[in-house]
């Protein structure tokens, strides 16, 4: 089956959704196109048995299931986009991976998800920015990005976004959860755009981008490590030290031979003069 962009997928539901039918069945043909499923107990236009169409259909709707969570995956990321499918089947009353159709619904549902999740991860991340402008002594805490936040602290910021409760939370965990949120919120069209730049910079070191032109979260990720740079005679975290922990989160890369050249990129975006 073709390959299917996200933005086909709202394109198709765009009609649907304006007129209420969220419980409209769709299906992806093997071109890649959409179009809603009908109840019929025919294949290739002869009847066929009960057993033969539902093995059929079975086949058809783990197709459709799979091709929206590649979109959503390629789109968002696999961390956010998998978040997102699952988020998804859920909201319309089942379980990720067993077999039923893809709705109107499941797909609006999944692509909301998404788009909130990371607006709220970017929210989040400027106000803990926010509250080192705050508190600057706190950015002198010994390895502050580098030494882990406890996980349960974590996760409980993550999932209230409640802004009052970074007051309070221990350093290690706010910078955890910076990282964090920047590494599972970072799309794949957003690792595109800095490796991009990357391998700009890797022909030549001193073509680096302009600030706005990378993506909100690296933007605040450099603004991030530059504040706690600031501090370093306290906190012993260089902009190459920062680059090591950053580089890492700034890109999709999987290629291993690329990790130097992220990691250097980050330190130089640290250093350049604002």
């Amino acid at each position: 089956m073709t390959a299917i962009n996200l933005a086909h997928f709202q394109n198709a539901i765009d009609s649907h959704v304006a007129s209420g039918n969220l419980d409209q069945k769709l299906t992806v043909t093997d071109s890649g196109a959409l179009q809603t499923r009908e109840a019929n107990s025919t294949l290739a236009g002869k009847l066929v048995s009960w057993h033969n169409l539902s093995s059929s259909e079975k086949t058809e709707k783990a197709q459709d299931q799979g091709a929206f969570r590649t979109a959503l995956q390629d789109k968002f990321g696999k961390e956010l986009g998998e978040q997102a499918y699952k988020y998804a089947c859920n909201a319309c009353g089942y379980t990720d991976g067993k077999f039923h159709s893809l709705t109107v619904k499941q797909i609006s549902t999944g692509i909301d998800f998404a788009v909130l999740h990371k607006h709220e991860a970017e929210v989040q991340n400027k106000a803990i920015i926010q509250h080192f402008n705050s508190h600057p002594d706190e950015l002198s805490t010994q390895g502050i990005v580098r030494i882990p936040g406890a996980k349960s602290t974590i996760n409980s910021l993550i999932s209230s976004r409640n802004p009052d409760a970074l007051e309070g939370t221990s350093p290690h965990a706010l910078a955890s959860t910076f990282r964090q949120n920047l590494r599972d919120n970072l799309t794949d069209d957003d690792s595109r755009i800095v490796l991009g730049f990357v391998e700009q910079f890797r022909q030549d070191n001193n073509q680096l981008p302009e600030s706005g032109d990378l993506p909100v979260l690296v933007q605040d990720a450099v603004t991030f490590a530059k504040m706690v740079e600031g501090h370093k005679a306290d906190n012993d975290m260089n902009a190459t030290n920062l680059g090591i922990c950053f580089g890492p989160s700034i890109s999709k890369n999987e290629d291993l031979k690329l990790a130097g050249t992220l990691n250097q990129f980050f330190t130089t975006l640290i250093n350049r003069p604002d």
